[in-house]
């Protein structure tokens, strides 16, 4: 929920920052927008880094016919091409010898 209100909160700075001289009163508020034009722009992009971050949870897994082959999670790092190769292997040949 954190993750999509930075969300918005990003893509309306966005929108405030480019479009709020044309569609906000001529007043205080504009007056900051313009003013303070890149600082809002950096804290809208901060948001949506942010968000970015609460919602990456670093999950790489490898399925083959609904068994998992590969957990990133599980062993904490990514496999190696020969690894991954062998694993896959290994699946196709249990898998068609079952047939």
């Amino acid at each position: 929920m954190l993750s999509q209100f930075l969300q918005m909160a990003f893509f309306g700075g966005l929108l405030l920052s480019g479009l709020g001289r044309a569609i906000l009163p001529t007043g205080k508020l504009s007056k900051f927008l313009e003013d303070n034009q890149m600082a809002i722009l950096g804290v809208c992009f901060m948001c949506n880094i942010f968000a970015s971050n609460l919602l990456n949870t670093g999950a790489f897994e490898v399925y083959y016919n609904g068994e998992r082959l590969w957990s990133k999670i599980e062993t904490g790092r990514f496999p190696d091409i020969q690894e991954l190769r062998g694993s896959l292997e290994t699946a196709m040949s249990v898998a068609s010898s079952s047939l």
